[in-house]
């Protein structure tokens, strides 16, 4: 075990401690960041799940699955060497161990938002399943919709929680994070860069995690690229987090009958990888959004409503893999805006030869974003 290094005072078994040394001491993470973590301070950590997680002041520890340990394990050398590389979202996994008295297995990685309050922190991933997490400081207890609960087929029946948050989803599915154009920049290529790297390792059901909030005093050792983004409004400054989070899913069995099961769900979160993040990808480079911080104002959120852009435009390049073509001339970003699910051929379920086809084109298999055709295709 490395010197210092004792989560909760602990006896552990470290794993790549090859890899994630070198990303702490680049982060100025120090080694006793754990020191103060309980296993018994361990608690819901409220997704579909029901993991179990610890939230210090800048870092996070959660407990893994078996299949979530087993994938961290298989990326650690490639996630390790692609936040090294370049610009990332991806919230920054420091330390992957397992407590040698109970057998379970965690990872600790820095909390990317900080402490709440918070105007808005949502949990986005470009679908139906988009959801605001808390408002102006108060949490939204999930109220979900399930086919088996009866009192839940009219709206007429639903409690006052459900209607909230049914109400905090359909904002977040409208939402744009409004940024200044050096920002925007930063975060679209950042974020180009990880789905692409994302799909490469067969990983979907990811999310961006957004937080609004005033700016505060605090500390910056380990968050993502350049954050958090500070601007400038009439009403004062405001601080905007943005990571991916919840990277660890690959494309199993389970997805696939999950898939199969909701088969009448429209624009849903379980598809295959590649075609999960060309449909991110899309999504937050039409929802990401530049404005000038003089005449910048905010909703009661933080946010910005803004109607999509010039529709001249195009939208940032982005490409999987780029088709092959003399010329190309950019749709509009409302047409883009209509993709809800890519068709995948159901011979091959395991994506190699998933294509999104949802627009119009001579000949053309892909999606437009703006100087290339996404093709989705292995």
């Amino acid at each position: 075990m490395a010197q210092g290094l004792c989560p909760g005072g602990r006896e552990v078994e470290l794993f790549n401690e090859y890899y994630f040394r070198p990303l702490r001491e680049r982060a100025g993470v120090p080694e006793d960041f754990l020191n103060s973590w309980s296993i018994d301070g361990l608690s819901a950590g409220g997704g579909k799940g029901g993991t179990l997680m610890a939230r210090l002041d800048n870092f996070i520890v959660k407990e893994l699955s078996k299949g979530d340990h087993q994938t961290l394990l298989q990326i650690t050398e490639s996630f390790s060497e692609h936040l090294r590389s370049g610009k990332s979202l991806l919230s920054p996994i420091f330390l992957h161990f397992r407590d040698k008295a109970t057998k379970r297995t965690f990872f600790a990685m820095r909390n990317c938002v900080g402490q709440g309050p918070f105007k808005a922190l949502y949990d986005l991933k470009g679908c139906a399943d988009d959801k605001m997490l808390e408002k102006d400081g108060e949490p939204i207890p999930a109220v979900h919709k399930r086919i088996w609960n009866v009192a839940m087929w009219s709206s007429c029946c639903w409690s006052s929680a459900r209607r909230r948050y049914h109400r905090g989803k359909v904002e977040a599915r409208k939402v744009q994070l409004s940024v200044t154009s050096t920002q925007k920049d930063s975060v679209l290529e950042a974020l180009r860069r990880d789905v692409s790297y994302l799909a490469g390792q067969r990983l979907m059901d990811y999310s961006l995690l957004v937080a609004i909030k005033d700016v505060k005093e605090e500390g910056t050792i380990g968050l993502p690229s350049g954050q958090p983004f500070i601007r400038q409004t009439k009403d004062g400054p405001v601080a905007v987090h943005i990571a991916i989070i919840d990277f660890l899913q690959r494309w199993t069995m389970g997805k696939r009958v999950a898939r199969a099961i909701k088969v009448f769900e429209k624009n849903k979160a379980t598809i295959p990888p590649r075609a999960y993040a060309a449909r991110f990808a899309v999504h937050f480079t039409q929802q990401v959004v530049a404005v000038e911080e003089e005449v910048a104002t905010l909703n009661a959120n933080g946010l910005m409503a803004l109607s999509p852009k010039d529709p001249e435009e195009p939208l940032p390049d982005f490409h999987l893999e780029k088709a092959e073509e003399p010329t190309f001339h950019p749709v509009p970003v409302e047409s883009v805006a209509r993709i809800e699910e890519p068709r995948v051929d159901s011979l091959r379920e395991d994506n190699k030869s998933a294509e999104i086809n949802n627009i119009e084109g001579p000949e053309r298999k892909g999606v437009c974003c703006g100087s290339g055709w996404l093709r989705v295709c292995g």
